[in-house]
């Protein structure tokens, strides 16, 4: 099957050359073969839209899925909010290293030691029960 444009090429070869049919029969076949062009281009344009119409539908059920997910996954994130921790970062000395951790631990009763997992390096330390034990021993008789 010819191309279009292989028929268009034709039609402009059979315009130049003369030949042995008459100047009507030549423009009767001529304007017989730009109407069968016509009909194959209006084929084309048909599939075209055809085609388009199927990539609307696609494109319409992609965003509908993609709506359905924005939706569900903005109702986990309010849900992991409620269960969201505040967090401290503290940067290693030695190699710097950023640590982070649960800001619940510098509030622990006791000592609390938290190293450098890259390096071991202590970044925090805090031995509270000594606080408790020095208040504790204050004499406070005056």
């Amino acid at each position: 099957m010819d191309t279009i444009r292989e028929k268009i090429a034709y039609l402009r070869g059979r315009l130049d050359g003369t030949g042995d049919i008459t100047q009507e029969e030549q423009l009767k076949h001529i304007i017989q073969r730009l109407i069968d062009i016509l009909d194959e281009l209006a084929d084309d344009v048909d599939d075209l839209f055809f085609g388009l119409d199927e990539i609307e539908e696609y494109v319409e059920a992609v965003d509908a899925d993609l709506a359905d997910l924005e939706e569900f996954s903005c109702d986990c994130d309010a849900h992991d909010s409620d269960l969201e921790l505040d967090m401290v970062e503290l940067e290693c000395p030695s190699c710097q290293n950023l640590v982070a951790f649960e800001e619940d631990f510098l509030y622990d009763d006791g000592e609390i030691e938290i190293s450098c997992p890259e390096c071991g390096e202590t970044i925090y330390y805090n031995d509270s029960s000594d606080l408790d034990d020095d208040y504790e021993d204050e004499d406070f008789d005056d």
